[in-house]
Formats: C-alpha cells, sequence, structure tokens
C-alpha cells in the first residue's frame, strides 16, 4: 500500500478536524467482465482500490473507501494473450456492466457527470444526469443497455428497474411500461439491437427450459433444451452481456444426471444461439468444453494503446 497525504486538519476528512491520509493500492485489480463482444472478445476492466484514514473514522471502521484508477481491456476469452488494446483514467469513473454502444462502455463519476470511453478512444465525458423526480437513482445503476435514438438504459436505478438516459439532454426518466412499451412488462432483461427493442424471457416447464425472445410484434425466436427445468424458485436464469448473454442453466436433467451444460454459458443474443465451442463463466474467468480456464490478472492486463 502507498500512503499519500490527502487532507490537513480540514474538516470533513474524517468525523473531526484532524490529519487524513488515502492508501491506494500499488497493484491494480484482477479483470472483472464489462461486456461480450463476440464468439470470442470481451471488455474487462480493473482499477485500483483506495481507503481514508484518520483516527476518528479508523476507530469505528467507518473509513471512506473505494476504487480509483479505473481501466479498460479488450481481451480474447478463449485464446490467453496480450490484450488487443488497454487504457487507465485517472480520477474515479464508475464503470457499468454492458454496452452503451457498440464496443463502447458507460460510465459515471462523483461529479454525477456521465459519459462513454470506447475501445481505441479516450475517455469522454459528456455532463451532467439530471434525475426526473420519480426516479433518483444517483449511484445506484447496475447495468446499462442501448435504447432508441441513441439513448441509453439504465438498469436497477432507485424507484426505476429501467431508466432511459438522454444523452442529448442528461434528463434520466423513468421507462414505463406503458403504450408503445406495454409488451415489455414481465420481461427478464430488454435491450435494444438492430434498430429494434428485444424482450428476453425464460421459460419455466416441467420438462424442458430455455428463452423466448420478442419484439414489438411478438415471439421472434426461442432457444429450448428438453429433459431439464429450472425450478419455479431460481431466479436470475439470464443476462444480456453486450452483444451476447448469458443462461445459469439447470445442474441435473430430469433423470437426475448431470446437465452437459451446467453452469452459466455464453450464448448468441441475435439471433438465438450456442457457439459450437461453449463457453461457460466461472466468476471472472473463461472455461471452454476441455475445461480450459481463462482469466486476466492485474500483471496480463497491460496499456497497449
Amino acid at each position: 500500500m502507498a500512503l499519500v497525504v490527502a487532507c490537513i486538519c480540514m474538516w470533513g476528512c474524517g468525523l473531526f478536524d484532524e490529519e487524513a491520509t488515502t492508501a491506494v493500492d500499488d497493484v491494480r485489480t484482477g479483470g472483472t467482465m464489462v461486456a461480450i463482444l463476440d464468439d470470442s472478445l470481451a471488455i474487462l476492466k480493473n482499477s485500483r482500490g483506495w481507503e481514508e484514514h484518520a483516527e476518528s473514522c479508523d476507530y469505528n471502521e467507518t473509513c471512506d473507501k473505494g476504487t480509483m484508477n479505473h481501466g479498460i481491456f479488450l481481451v480474447n476469452y478463449r485464446n490467453k494473450q496480450q490484450p488487443y488494446w488497454g487504457d487507465t483514467a485517472k480520477g474515479i469513473y464508475h464503470i457499468m456492466n454492458g454496452l452503451a454502444y457498440d464496443s463502447t462502455v458507460f460510465f459515471y463519476n462523483d461529479e454525477n457527470e456521465f459519459g462513454f470511453w470506447k475501445i481505441r478512444k479516450s475517455i469522454d465525458v459528456r455532463g451532467k444526469m439530471k434525475w426526473s423526480e420519480d426516479c433518483n437513482g444517483e449511484k445506484n445503476i447496475q447495468n446499462v443497455r442501448p435504447w432508441n435514438k441513441g439513448n441509453i438504459l439504465l438498469e436497477g436505478a432507485q424507484k426505476c428497474p429501467f431508466a432511459v438516459l438522454d444523452t442529448a439532454t442528461g434528463i434520466v426518466s423513468k421507462l414505463e411500461f406503458a403504450g408503445e412499451y406495454a409488451w415489455l412488462e414481465g420481461c427478464d432483461d430488454i435491450t435494444y439491437i438492430d434498430g429494434e427493442a428485444v424482450c428476453l424471457k425464460a421459460l419455466y416447464d416441467e420438462k424442458r427450459y430455455g428463452i423466448y425472445e420478442y419484439g414489438k410484434d411478438g415471439l421472434m425466436d426461442s432457444l429450448i433444451w428438453n429433459d431439464a427445468s429450472w425450478s419455479i424458485y431460481t431466479e436470475n436464469v439470464l443476462e444480456i452481456r453486450g452483444n451476447m448473454f448469458t443462461i445459469k442453466h439447470p445442474t441435473k436433467m430430469i433423470d437426475g444426471k448431470p446437465n452437459p451444460l451446467n453452469g452459466t454459458f455464453i450464448h448468441y443474443l441475435k439471433p438465438l444461439g450456442t457457439p459450437v465451442l461453449p463457453v461457460r463463466m466461472e466468476y471472472n474467468n473463461f472455461v471452454d468444453s476441455t475445461g480450459i480456464s481463462i482469466g486476466y490478472s492485474s500483471e496480463d492486463l497491460i496499456v497497449t494503446k
């Protein structure tokens, strides 16, 4: 840990006027997944941890801490090698999981400013987010998706399971499942791809399981497996991860034998499908059909811009 004096005898550095220091990790974190671009490419992120130290907060174990000096990296998750591209940024940028646009991630900072970071480009701060009164979700965003008219879909904001960020004005408003979007009610995950909104729904059945893909005009595609099923209590079985999505497959077949696809596997989003050589995700590692596991440590994720 490298100690840096952050503030001395300033109100706000602890509960009292006192000297405070900030400890910043020398070693960056390992790579965590932001988005999957295709059958072999993914965007990972990492950062340095920091923690404030002052006598008052150390005593109560309430010192502020977080991450800084964030980076994004374009990697091959089937064949481990040096990142195709990687860069880091000074300061604090909260990089959200998912894609904003093609090969572009979304972030916000502690000043409530939002922006984009495209692979092979510099970080781009756009402006302030202006939250509507019925959808105040600062610092509570979990995932992002592309949306129509160049806007961004924010997932997990306070009071708004889904909210739309107008990228031109910075206004964030709740996405109401009414009117032209009434058909999105009940979707397990939604996004905007190839010029249209897409809804994914999990199939719960006694003898089969899978995914239905809907557009505004109805069912477009399906991906179904027989002789296995999810429990009605199973939740979060699917997640859109950029241009691909993952399914958390059942552990066993109906006859009690192990499911060959046991685990969380990567699938094609549009059209729905499974790669010929499936890849399973274990935390932030990628495991191929032969059992080889690929992960990217802090030492692996080097700046290559």
